[in-house]
């Protein structure tokens, strides 16, 4: 996995292991490496971010709606929520 940040005044660039770590906090590699599957950019997961938080209205502010990549990164830190649930039953 590529740890060199990526450049942060493109969001645009696509995102690193780090990026991912720092916009999601504890997820396991397996999950890391299914994000970065994804090829998502800092944009990606900025929106991914704020709308697993709950605050996408600040996207539909704009009158945009989230890309593909956005959403793939969303599918993949909810099952890796979900299974981490049904793990600690």
């Amino acid at each position: 996995m590529t740890t060199k940040p990526a450049d942060q005044t493109d969001p645009r660039a696509i995102a690193t292991s780090d990026d991912v770590k720092r916009s999601f906090g504890a997820l396991n590699d397996l999950t890391v490496a299914a994000v970065l599957k994804a090829q998502p950019s800092l944009r990606d997961l900025t929106e991914a971010a704020l709308l697993l938080r709950g605050d996408g209205d600040l996207i539909a502010r704009e009158h945009r709606e989230i890309t593909a990549n956005a959403q793939a990164v969303i599918d993949i830190v909810e099952r890796a929520d979900e299974q981490w649930a049904e793990d600690e039953r």
